[in-house]
């Protein structure tokens, strides 16, 4: 089991990941969006160079706001121009799976209409990403959390992998639905991201502990899919003591919980 953090893309690229080196992660989950890592100006071969001299390695992660699903085609066209550009640098990056978060808001179109152009799109990405040796993983949402729905895309497109965000699954929904989730996508699992909250709309990314998220449960069922590839530990705020409190609690967990 691997233990990554993510850069703050409004903060120098360098500088984020020599930090993230130095506090001790296995890998960074890139974070590609502005100001500081937006693809059209991402600073390819210096972030390379430290990649490559910290040891570091890199998962591709993309803005949870890009709207795949935009009523409007010529919107939805330059989305889909900007994952390529992220798949190509992240390609260059030497990152092998890059994540994808489906969009729901369409107003006045039904939901069949918003997952067909969410198939539609990931569809279209998956291709390229085949043709670079990478996967597109797609990753769970406060809004998409449902494995029937979820269903929907990924048995559309069987060669993209599921990311399953276990703070997501704690949000709108009278229960964490992780366990469901990997009940149906655990053989297709590729990443995971871990981050507190107390349930409801917010996701806060707290401290793992300081929300209501059961990690010991959490561990376990992720035990019982066989997981054993790489966490993101996405606890945000400005005291990195709290990233590094949330990572030692989960790698714990980790070495003293069995699967059962």
């Amino acid at each position: 089991m691997l233990l990554g953090a993510m850069n703050n893309p409004m903060f120098n690229l360098i500088d984020e990941i020599e930090t993230i080196a130095d506090l001790g992660f296995d890998f960074i989950d890139l974070a590609m969006e502005p100001q500081a890592a937006y693809s059209g100006h991402f600073p390819v071969r210096e972030a390379r160079k430290s990649l490559d001299r910290t040891g570091l390695d890199v998962i591709g992660h993309t803005a949870w706001y890009l709207q795949i699903a935009s009523p409007f085609p010529e919107i939805r066209e330059a989305v889909l121009k900007e994952f390529e550009r992220c798949l190509r640098v992240f390609h260059e990056l030497g990152a092998t799976m890059m994540n994808i978060h489906p969009h729901t808001t369409a107003p006045l179109h039904d939901w069949d209409w918003i997952i067909s152009q969410n198939i539609a799109a990931i569809s279209r990405l998956s291709g390229l990403a085949n043709r670079l040796g990478m996967k597109i993983i797609l990753e769970n949402t406060p809004t998409l959390s449902r494995a029937i729905e979820l269903r929907k895309i990924l048995d559309a497109v069987p060669e993209v992998g599921f990311h399953l965000d276990v703070g997501h699954a704690h949000l709108d929904t009278p229960y964490n639905r992780s366990e469901e989730l990997l009940a149906h996508f655990g053989d297709r699992l590729l990443h995971v991201h871990v981050s507190d909250n107390r349930g409801g709309h917010d996701d806060l990314h707290l401290p793992l502990g300081v929300g209501n998220i059961n990690w010991s449960w959490v561990v376990k069922i992720l035990k019982n899919a066989n997981y054993d590839r790489g966490i993101t530990v996405e606890v945000f705020g400005d005291d990195p003591d709290y990233l590094l409190i949330s990572r030692d609690k989960l790698r714990q967990l980790w070495e003293t919980i069995e699967a059962g």
